[in-house]
């Protein structure tokens, strides 16, 4: 495996690969934090962490109503910053960067929970602002990332008050997700990460009702990759004709293996995000997607990622 240099760098911090920790599966307590760093996560992002404690919804909360397909509604559980606080403190000792992510009801909150995490020390943020299901039951009320205005007021008011790079999470449920990308950048986002689960629901025909405690939820997993790859491709061309200034991409959704990491980076993602895929492969997901990672870059004579990233993004300009 020797001579194979899978480093990174996102917004100034060096990763020693690209395969992130998703917020949203994991990531409430420093255990299995320190787990997942120790599988071989090049990155940890948290679970999305609120000013308040957050119960989440009722159950059932995770379904997988056919092969591939997982649906969640968690509901945003955390305990949250001032106590998530002290879990942070019990990692300080690990090599490997905790980016946590940020969620709120309105600018004030996200102010204060990414005010928060730069004083204790954090060195770079995600701005969670397109869970589909972060609200209870079927109200039909747009997410912040389905409303420019809205996700500008976001991003602005952190930037103001943050000095730290934050990497904006978009959702792939809006008619454009380059308009979003765009208003994201021009506000300062230093990063964006695409995608956040598709908005999703499933029926029981003998119960005669939806499934998930929440009725609506999120899907993720290996059916939505395709549809991430998409969507990432859609952001990286505008960045590559000059629409968007180009800035790193994180691409998410169904990613499992070593090939799943190449086809997001040959889009031009800079990393990866790995979430649902933790629910077939447990924490070893992240040493077989990575030893799969490497294996496929020697039969193709790559010897770091800069030597193939985007080269599938050439056939589409």
């Amino acid at each position: 495996m020797g001579g194979i240099d899978l480093s990174i760098n996102i917004c100034g911090i060096k990763l020693k690969n690209p395969a992130i920790l998703a917020s949203g599966i994991l990531g409430c307590t420093s255990g299995i934090l320190r787990m997942a760093a120790e599988s071989g996560a090049g990155a940890l992002t948290t679970k999305s962490i609120s000013v308040e404690e957050r119960h989440g919804h009722r159950g059932p909360i995770l379904i997988e109503p056919m092969h591939g397909v997982v649906l969640n509604a968690f509901g945003l559980p955390n305990p949250g910053y001032r106590a998530f606080m002290e879990e942070l403190k019990e990692l300080e000792d690990i090599n490997v960067p905790v980016i946590p992510s940020i969620a709120g009801r309105n600018y004030e909150e996200f102010v204060e929970v990414s005010s928060a995490f730069e004083d204790a020390g954090s060195k770079i943020l995600e701005v969670n602002i397109s869970c589909p299901h972060s609200e209870k039951g079927y109200g039909g009320v747009p997410i912040i990332a389905q409303d420019t205005e809205k996700t500008a007021a976001i991003i602005d008011a952190v930037k103001e008050s943050v000095s730290i790079p934050i990497i904006v999470k978009l959702s792939p449920n809006v008619t454009d997700i380059v308009e979003f990308a765009k208003v994201s950048v021009e506000c300062g986002a230093d990063a964006v990460s695409a995608i956040n689960t598709i908005e999703a629901l499933e029926v029981d025909p003998i119960l005669e009702r939806p499934v998930l405690g929440n009725m609506i939820g999120g899907q993720s997993g290996p059916s939505i990759r395709c549809i991430a790859q998409r969507k990432v491709a859609d952001i990286a061309i505008a960045m590559k004709r000059k629409e968007i200034k180009k800035v790193p991409i994180i691409g998410i959704g169904g990613i499992r293996s070593g090939e799943d990491i190449a086809r997001f980076l040959l889009l031009g993602a800079e990393g990866v995000g790995i979430g649902s895929s933790i629910l077939y492969d447990d924490l070893d997901t992240f040493d077989k997607a990575i030893s799969g990672l490497k294996d496929l870059m020697r039969e193709k004579g790559y010897k770091k990622i800069s030597d193939f990233r985007s080269n599938a993004l050439e056939w589409m300009i």
